[in-house]
């Protein structure tokens, strides 16, 4: 009997907590599934023979839509919220969306002005956030503006766009610790991780060191948190990472299937919207005809970009090296890379020898090696 009576205990025990689990679990959906909505506002979308129609998407996905009527929209329904944390858009044919902070307070939007006629308190501070950034871009067109035909256009424009860049940053921060820990602080984070990719490894411990679970826990956000901490996990003198890649006759390929044994490999990685990308393509191409005879591989990888340009810019450039193509950009997750071009070096052992090579970095790198 005595044997028995533990398992009984236990099977008894374990009853009651699934039953706790089952009831928690009901209790947190039903509130969950209370979250009403009401969202209103005005467009000048035009009505043709197919009516405007607005949408309301929420984690990527459209949960409500309607047909504009006479300018006017309604939308009013329940919903569920997980992964966004209440952050949705609103969009309406033709338009630019507009983001939105899901709340139980009505919520009217003028899409014309582009502006909140009414709403909760953050969604308020949203509408601030983004008036001062249409400000900011104001005042650069008005910089621009007022440069003397006659000048260094380029410098100035250069000079003008750093120093607003500074002015978005600042903002951002601003809105940051305000927001530490809701939805604009979510969105003020993405906007000072994204401002300049430039700023990146600059920018995310302050969002590290300043922003709560609310923030840091949104996909997006931990996504540039992800690409920082990769960036130094593959850094010179640590292992490559190995990827799953396309070919250009759209096979799957292992990176390491391309890097033959006891060579140096050079990868780079590029685009072809990238202006720097293709400054840069005559060093790369000097570079293999110096080094490849004497044993130097080299592999470009195209990311941030559709398979159609990488085609047209092979035909243009006739790359003689091995190109592959990425189009999930799991590359540049997987090395943290920012800024393109990124143009590694590695061993044939597998080691990450130097990364962010350029110009006449670039060469004094393949010297010391090749001589």
């Amino acid at each position: 009997m005595s044997t028995r009576t533990p398992s009984l205990l236990c099977r008894q025990h374990l009853t009651r907590l699934l039953l706790l689990s089952f009831v928690a679990m009901t209790l947190f959906y039903s509130c969950q599934q209370q979250k009403k909505y009401h969202i209103s506002g005005y467009t000048n979308a035009q009505e043709g023979a197919d009516p405007p129609i607005v949408k309301l998407v929420l984690g990527g996905k459209t949960i409500d839509s309607g047909f504009v009527h006479k300018g006017q929209f309604l939308l009013k329904g329940n919903y569920v919220d997980s992964m966004s944390k209440d952050i949705a858009y609103l969009e309406v044919t033709g338009e630019q969306p507009i983001p939105v902070i899901l709340t139980t307070q009505p919520l009217s939007i003028d899409f014309i002005k582009r502006r909140l006629l009414e709403g909760d308190y953050l969604n308020k501070e949203l509408n601030r956030l983004y008036d001062s950034l249409d400000s900011l871009g104001t005042e650069f067109k008005l910089k621009l503006a007022a440069i003397p035909s006659d000048s260094a256009l380029y410098d100035a424009f250069d000079q003008n766009f750093k120093s607003s860049i500074d002015d978005y940053i600042v903002l951002a921060k601003e809105y940051c610790l305000r927001h530490p820990n809701d939805p604009v602080g979510i969105i003020s984070s993405v906007m000072l991780l994204t401002i300049n990719y430039e700023s990146l490894l600059e920018t995310v411990p302050f969002v590290r060191k300043y922003m709560g679970p609310v923030v840091l826990n949104n996909s997006e956000i931990a996504l540039y948190l992800l690409i920082y901490d990769n960036y130094y996990r593959t850094a010179p003198g640590t292992p490559m990472v190995d990827l799953t890649l396309e070919t250009l006759q759209d096979d799957t390929t292992r990176l390491s299937d391309h890097m033959p044994p006891g060579c140096y490999t050079l990868l780079h990685c590029w685009s072809g919207w990238c202006k720097p990308c293709l400054d840069e393509m005559p060093n790369l191409i000097k570079a293999y005809d110096i080094y490849h005879d004497r044993g130097l591989n080299m592999i470009g990888i195209f990311l941030w970009d559709e398979a159609y340009n990488q085609d047209l810019l092979l035909e243009d450039y006739q790359l003689p090296w091995t190109q592959l193509y990425d189009p999930s950009s799991q590359t540049s997750i997987a090395y943290g890379i920012y800024s393109i071009p990124e143009i590694m070096l590695i061993a044939p052992d597998g080691t990450i020898i130097a990364r962010s090579l350029r110009g006449a970095e670039l060469f004094s790198t393949l010297d010391s090696i090749f001589g």
